[in-house]
């Protein structure tokens, strides 16, 4: 691991590692985009499946996995790694109402009133189901009347003698070399979101009822216009997240299986929901993160903005952008380019597209530039006047964009706020 420092004053020329994947002594292209005059990036601190919380002492603590780091500095130097204690483990912290702070890893949740130091386990009445639920990262939320949200989600997948992983991915040809880049969209596989809720701090868990008494499982069933009849069966929704509007509803982005970020929204505090429909916001099969903002009580999301022809081309991840809504998100505007592959242009926004469908990587795309990358699995996290992205950047050494998740790097990026509105 390694720790990369770039902006405030200027971006710092560093070297990029010479590392030993797909190829023995094969020396790394820079991928990626620098980021901006005035924002911090470091490499190897953060990243999937990494969460912050600003302390009462004016520290950042920064968990993930069994581990956590404080900062004394708003970020910009971490110490040394240390662990949550023995059986904890997190991805996201928040801080609750009552000053408590929450743990979360799935369906576990630990709480501590001593900023960290020590973690009890909060409760073992979360619902269960089978094959989940999953979690990445910090999903869970409270609103404004101390209700605590939760998604969460289901996935399952088939396999088929003719529809193997190996031979029914895209590939692609880097450095002379025949590379696996994707897989997702090329298999059957169906991701669902279900909602639990909490009024005692997680105490005590009720799932979201569907029909029949059976969980609200949302998904998607809507045609080729976005229109909820149905026709054309039923989409994914996964990895959702959720985050409260300031017109009062809670709003839900989710992964999807066709070519824009899904959404649904609750006017009940999580209890139910509305049909699963498609944004404006165009998407590959790749999650997004929204949260609000704690300063403004707008909505921000960072997602993985590309076009039909730039995933067929073998991009489904080469940008990650940024946009704010100011309307409880019905609208969105600033949008920004965080990250983008070579091979892709620096725009800012992508138009959706119609037909509503699922859009994948043609079998072969071809030849892949030096600096082919993916960026994806961003998290979004406030403390003060900064904005923490945290996400996973990975290149052509180490292949397919969902294998390898621990061999990326991961990446922060500490963003003054008002960056995001000019």
């Amino acid at each position: 691991m390694y720790v990369r420092v770039l902006g405030l004053a200027a971006v710092i020329a560093v070297s990029w590692l010479l590392i030993a994947m797909g190829s023995a002594g094969a020396e790394r292209p820079a991928i990626g985009k620098p980021p901006p005059e005035g924002v911090v990036e470091l490499v190897g601190v953060g990243g999937i499946s990494h969460s912050l919380v600003d302390l009462k002492d004016g520290s950042l603590m920064l968990v993930g996995g069994g581990s956590y780091r404080l900062s004394t500095d708003g970020g910009l130097t971490w110490g040394e790694s240390q662990s949550l204690g023995e059986g904890i483990s997190g991805n996201g912290i928040l801080r609750l109402q009552s000053g408590v702070l929450a743990l979360t890893s799935g369906p576990r949740i630990w709480l501590s009133e001593d900023e960290g130091k020590t973690w009890r386990q909060g409760t073992d009445t979360f619902p269960q189901m089978l094959s989940g639920p999953y979690n990445f990262y910090d999903e869970m939320i409270q609103l404004k009347s101390g209700r605590l949200v939760y998604p969460y989600y289901a996935s399952y997948s088939g396999r088929h003698p003719e529809l193997l992983y190996e031979e029914s991915s895209a590939y692609g040809t880097w450095r002379g070399q025949r590379m696996q880049i994707e897989g997702h969209g090329h298999l059957p596989e169906i991701y669902v979101t279900l909602i639990s809720y909490s009024d005692d701090e997680g105490q005590n868990w009720t799932l979201s009822e569907g029909d029949w008494g059976k969980p609200n499982a949302l998904m998607g069933w809507f045609d080729a216009e976005g229109l909820p009849t149905g026709y054309r069966g039923v989409t994914g929704c996964g990895e959702a997240t959720v985050a409260e509007t300031s017109d009062g509803r809670v709003l839900l982005f989710a992964r999807p299986t066709v070519n824009r970020i899904v959404y649904s929204y609750s006017t009940d505090g999580g209890e139910s929901w509305s049909a699963v429909l498609p944004t404006q916001l165009a998407n590959s099969i790749s999650p997004p993160r929204l949260r609000r903002i704690p300063q403004t009580g707008d909505l921000m999301c960072v997602w993985n903005q590309v076009s039909a022809e730039e995933i067929r081309r073998g991009y489904r991840r080469g940008r990650l952008s940024v946009a704010i809504s100011k309307d409880s998100g019905a609208t969105w505007q600033n949008f920004k380019t965080i990250e983008v592959s070579e091979g892709l242009r620096d725009i800012a926004r992508i138009p959706p597209e119609y037909p509503v469908k699922l859009v994948r990587a043609r079998d072969d795309v071809g030849q892949l530039p030096d600096g082919w990358a993916y960026f994806h699995y961003a998290n979004v996290c406030f403390a003060g006047d900064k904005v923490y992205i945290m996400y996973s950047r990975g290149s052509a050494l180490l292949g397919i964009a969902e294998q390898n998740l621990k061999k990326q790097e991961q990446v922060t990026r500490i963003y003054p706020l008002e960056w995001f509105y000019q």
